[in-house]
């Protein structure tokens, strides 16, 4: 049995973790490139708009005050580490495939479609693409029902309605690499009880 889901692993169309039934990424499957260029574009900014959300708070509670709220700093400095880890994505993919089919695995078609087969079924990329979203939504939402981001304590306009859905995405962002803390697979000491 173990020989079996170790075979799974190795196989790109297998989920490495809980399954995650259906992610914004999907959306673009069918077309290799805008679902490679999605991907690279979202993870940067997942990855990223939390640190950048931290870093806002952080100036703010040292006196680094150029906004006049903490969540006014965290929203902002979010939503721009959050854009820069965007670009930072996009930099990385158009180096990949420069170097075509030098590249590991090499950048021809059967190469990004093991890359875009590999991604759809990884449950880290999944959870973090969904639980964005769903941050993103959440915060939306609560823009409507506040009626607006000055009830929020955020700026006005669209420069608040920016830093609403920057604060939510990066929770929801955290709220991914929590649940895929929680879900790492434990190492095991013994391995007689396999066989």
């Amino acid at each position: 049995m173990v020989k079996d889901e170790d075979e799974k692993l190795l196989d790109s169309k297998y989920m490495d973790g809980p399954t995650v039934q259906w992610t914004v990424n999907d959306l673009f499957k069918g077309d290799n490139k805008k679902f490679m260029t999605y991907h690279v574009m979202e993870s940067g900014y997942a990855a990223l708009t939390p640190v950048g959300t931290l870093l806002g708070g952080v100036l703010y509670g040292v006196g680094v005050r150029p906004l006049s709220s903490a969540l006014r700093m965290m929203g902002t400095v979010g939503l721009i580490t959050g854009v820069g880890g965007m670009m930072l994505g996009l930099t990385r993919m158009n180096v990949t495939a420069a170097k075509g089919e030098a590249a590991s695995p090499p950048w021809t078609e059967d190469g990004v479609q093991n890359r875009v087969d590999g991604i759809s079924h990884n449950f880290k990329v999944r959870i973090l693409d969904m639980s964005v979203w769903s941050g993103l939504s959440l915060a939306a939402g609560a823009l409507i029902l506040a009626g607006g981001p000055v009830k929020l304590g955020l700026s006005k306009g669209v420069g608040g309605v920016l830093q609403a859905l920057s604060l939510g995405s990066a929770a929801g962002s955290l709220g991914a690499f929590g649940c895929i803390y929680s879900n790492k697979p434990t190492v095991k000491v013994n391995d007689d009880e396999d066989e």
